[in-house]
């Protein structure tokens, strides 16, 4: 289930680290980048997490 979560998150940062919008402007586009890369972060940070012990 974990990594159907993740999944989503990839194709979100995917999706907006590489969508390109003439009209954000340059702020608008740094905040767009930062927002992509943070789900790849978070994508990985579930994947990583730690196995409950039975």
């Amino acid at each position: 289930m974990k990594w159907f979560f993740a999944s989503l998150f990839i194709l979100l940062g995917a999706f907006l680290f590489s969508v390109t919008i003439d009209d954000m402007g340059i702020l608008g586009y740094m905040i767009k980048i930062l927002i992509g890369v943070g789900c790849f972060y978070i994508a990985g940070y579930i994947v990583n997490g730690k196995k409950k012990k039975n």
